[in-house]
C-alpha cells in the first residue's frame, strides 16, 4: 500500500458531536480523525512501524495547516488576545509532542504507535470538545458577517 492510499481512507471514528459548524475547521478536524483511524488500523494490523515516519510527516503537515487556520480565524474574529495565546500554547504542546514522536520513530520504539494513538485520542477529545468549542461562536459570527 503506498502512502497516498494509506492516508486517504474514509473516516470511521467521526461523530457529528465533534462538529463546530465551521466548515473549514470541521473538514480539517475530520482529516485529523482520518489520520487517527489510519494509525489505529495500521497498529491493529501490526503494520504501524512500517509507516510511522510517513504518518508523522503527514501529521506534521496537518498540524501546520490546521493550527495556522484556527489561529488566523481567531485573530480575524477578534477573539481576546489572551485566549488566542492560550490556544497557541496548546497547539505548541501538540507540535512538540509530534516532534518527540518523530525522534522516537528513529529509534524503533516498539510502543510508539500505541503512545501516539492514546495521545491523539486525548488531544482530539479534550481540545476540540472543550477548547475549540469556546471560540466557535465568535468565528461563526465573523464568517457570517463576511458573507453578508
Amino acid at each position: 500500500m503506498d502512502s497516498s492510499e494509506t492516508f486517504s481512507k474514509p473516516v470511521q471514528s467521526w461523530d457529528d458531536s465533534y462538529l463546530l459548524h465551521i466548515p473549514m475547521i470541521d473538514k480539517q478536524h475530520k482529516r485529523f480523525i482520518m489520520l487517527f483511524d489510519t494509525l489505529s488500523e495500521l497498529n491493529s494490523q501490526g503494520d504501524a512501524s512500517n509507516h510511522l515516519y510517513e504518518f508523522i510527516d503527514e501529521l506534521e503537515k496537518y498540524t501546520h495547516c490546521h493550527f495556522t487556520t484556527e489561529e488566523k480565524l481567531m485573530s480575524d474574529a477578534l477573539v481576546v488576545e489572551s485566549e488566542i495565546r492560550s490556544h497557541q500554547l496548546q497547539h505548541q504542546v501538540f507540535v512538540k509532542k509530534v516532534e518527540e514522536f518523530k525522534v522516537a520513530s528513529r529509534y524503533n520504539n516498539v510502543v510508539l504507535s500505541e503512545q501516539m494513538i492514546q495521545f491523539m485520542r486525548k488531544w482530539f477529545l479534550m481540545h476540540i470538545k472543550l477548547t475549540d468549542s469556546k471560540y466557535a461562536d465568535a468565528i461563526k459570527s465573523y464568517l457570517n458577517s463576511k458573507s453578508e
